[in-house]
């Protein structure tokens, strides 16, 4: 298996030419948990880990969780219990931070850069928050939210080594309420590991990924147009890029047309380009990410099935219970059993 040997992310790494594409595509939910670190990734990492910059300036809200007292290098991960609604601003920080809902859903207000954005927020919505800005939220019930800051200088590291971009050309771009899976799926762990008993291999982990986040969200949410082409006969990355923000941002039935309106295209093409692109057909995708919601919404318990369906997209009970069958082997009652009897551990 061909590897590449490159300096600059978290140190000496070698990159697997498969594995390493395989994360690097926009909106991924392929994503195994089960996957060794290595193969989530895309690399190995050859040295001990080294923290990347300091983060100085503090949110104005102590978190309940944080990683700042262990040994970690990379990002700084704070959980926060909201008890009540409430509201919080901050002042311009000196590093870029992403928010995840992790638990609750809540009616949220945000505003920055001059926009105000109120929205449904539910357990996987992320938000990104750009360094030297103002912010402010306001949300309406109780809640957890996961924060990951992340150092100016581990963006740069990341940037220069994989979108080949000066790094003083990189900045990721405000976002409300994105969906993103690949993301999702890295800040969960990571917020799984810093309320879990601190072991040895934690500082690996942790290192590795917050390097594997850094290098997606400026591959993806960089404020320039990183340049990279989309595969030949794929959507252009701007207008993929736009499809699957909608698809990962609205719950209401998706229409193919709506896609190729954004892309610009002709539906015809649009679902030849968006499967060349991703590797499946629209429909099918959009049922992959509202089935994989889905699930997450049933695990976290604080939704009735009924009201899953509903908030994923499904009009009839009966067909999310057999589409979601079909993709995890199981109905969804019989999923929440399952969860309960095992105190919340995955299928």
């Amino acid at each position: 298996m061909a590897c590449v040997r490159s300096r600059g992310l978290c140190g000496p790494l070698y990159f697997n030419r498969i594995n390493s594409y395989a994360f690097m595509r926009s909106g991924d939910l392929t994503l195994a948990p089960t996957l060794p670190l290595w193969a989530l990734a895309g690399y190995v990492p050859m040295r001990s880990p080294t923290r990347h910059g300091v983060i100085d300036a503090e949110l104005p809200v102590r978190p309940d969780v944080s990683s700042s007292g262990r040994p970690w290098a990379g990002i700084t991960v704070q959980i926060h219990h909201w008890r009540s609604a409430g509201s919080v601003s901050s002042p311009e920080l000196d590093h870029d931070m992403l928010a995840m809902r992790l638990a609750g859903h809540a009616r949220l207000e945000q505003r920055r850069l001059g926009q105000v954005h109120r929205g449904i927020v539910v357990p996987g919505n992320i938000s990104l928050h750009p360094r030297l800005v103002e912010s402010s939220w306001s949300w309406d019930r109780p809640g957890s939210i996961v924060i990951a800051r992340i150092p100016q200088s581990l963006l740069a590291e990341a940037a220069d080594a994989t979108i080949r971009q000066p790094r003083a050309a990189h900045r990721l771009r405000n976002c409300f309420g994105q969906r993103d899976g690949f993301a999702e799926t890295i800040t969960f762990t990571l917020a799984r590991e810093i309320q879990a008993v601190a072991h040895p291999a934690q500082m690996l982990i942790a290192e590795s990924l917050s390097c594997a986040l850094s290098a997606h969200l400026v591959h993806r949410f960089n404020v320039s147009d990183p340049g990279a082409s989309s595969l030949p006969g794929g959507l252009h990355p701007q207008a993929l890029s736009r499809v699957l923000d909608y698809i990962h941002g609205t719950p209401e039935a998706v229409k193919l047309q709506a896609l190729a309106d954004m892309a610009n295209v002709s539906r015809f093409h649009f679902a030849r380009m968006f499967k060349r692109s991703i590797g499946e057909t629209p429909m099918a995708y959009v049922e992959r990410v509202r089935l994989l919601r889905a699930r997450e919404m049933i695990r976290s318990g604080d939704y009735p099935l009924a009201l899953v369906a509903t908030l994923v997209g499904f009009a009839d009970q009966s067909h999310f219970g057999r589409r979601f069958k079909r993709h995890f082997g199981c109905t969804p009652g019989e999923f929440a059993g399952h969860k309960d009897a095992s105190q919340g551990a995955a299928l």
